[in-house]
């Protein structure tokens, strides 16, 4: 692993811990439901994205912002669903949630290779999260 992997793997590990302690001072927006498949989606392109590419500074902070949004309404979704849940409850499920997504996607660039077509598909995935803009029409 590279040291710029290291660092993305680092921060996007703080980022979901982070996220229900934060989640009270962000808007909520988007449809409920969805939220969660789109924290699915950015864990798997930036674990396969960590594996196969080196993005670059820019692409990375990028990247990293918003999947602090989607963190962000994925801790908020959970809470609404355990309205009895801690925060700290609410962050094991987001960090639990996103190693079984690692994992499974770090194991699928080990037995497909990053020349695979359903990894290259992930990794356009990271491209499309680093340029989205939540909440732009």
């Amino acid at each position: 692993m590279s040291r710029r992997s290291g660092f993305l793997s680092a921060v996007l590990a703080g980022v979901i811990l982070a996220a229900p302690a934060m989640a009270q001072d962000v808007e909520a927006t988007g449809t409920p439901g969805d939220i969660l498949g789109l924290f699915d989606q950015f864990v798997s392109s930036g674990a396969a994205a960590t594996r196969c590419v080196d993005p670059g500074d820019s692409l990375t902070l990028r990247f990293l912002s918003n999947f602090q949004w989607v963190s962000l309404q994925a801790t908020r979704e959970i809470g609404s669903r355990r309205p009895d849940a801690s925060n700290q409850e609410i962050a094991a499920e987001l960090a639990a949630r996103s190693l079984e997504i690692k994992t499974k996607t770090h194991e699928l660039v080990r037995s497909e290779g990053c020349a695979s077509e359903s990894v290259k598909t992930l990794v356009r995935r990271f491209l499309v999260h680093s340029t989205w803009k939540p909440g732009a029409a």
